[in-house]
């Protein structure tokens, strides 16, 4: 898993965000996210949020298997590890908040920057796929040709050499 539902609600804005479109508390999401007590909260209410939990779980898994179908085509060894190549994490962010975000509410202001950075991360993904675009440092498959290139040149001699300016 290249991402958490942890992760993934990491900062009051995500929070925020999420609690907003599964219309949870905020502090219960937060509680539930941690492990913390939520015996402030009703039995439905914590139901809630377990659900939302397992829900945001699922699309994580959806998320991921996207990046893993991309990655394959360039045939790296899967899973890789989001925490040698992080932009896995941010892919993931991205992919899932879209998914979350069309399933609970496309008229959202913010739907806009989630569409963007979606597209952005399957462009990069489609990139990587084709051996264009690298993951980072340590990236076992290097971008490009597959095979050691060598540079070779070849020219005409000199019409002004030395020796024909002298009038050699």
């Amino acid at each position: 898993m290249y991402l958490t539902p942890a992760q993934l609600a990491d900062g009051q804005g995500a929070r925020l965000e999420i609690a907003q479109l599964f219309e949870l508390d905020v502090d219960l999401l937060a509680a539930t996210l941690a492990g913390d007590d939520r015996s402030a909260w009703t039995a439905d209410e914590i139901a809630a949020a377990d659900a939302t939990i397992v829900t945001i779980a699922a699309v994580i898994t959806r998320a991921d298997g996207e990046i893993d179908a991309h990655l394959a085509q360039r045939g790296y060894t899967l899973p890789m590890d989001p925490e040698q190549f992080p932009v896995l994490v941010t892919w993931s962010r991205a992919i899932t908040r879209y998914h979350v975000q069309i399933q609970r509410d496309r008229t959202n202001e913010d739907t806009g920057r989630i569409e963007r950075d979606y597209r952005d991360a399957l462009r990069a993904l489609r990139l990587v796929a084709d051996g264009k675009l690298s993951l980072g440092a340590g990236d076992p498959l290097t971008p490009g040709s597959t095979e050691p290139s060598s540079v070779q040149s070849s020219s005409a001699p000199r019409r002004f050499s030395r020796a024909a300016l002298r009038g050699q």
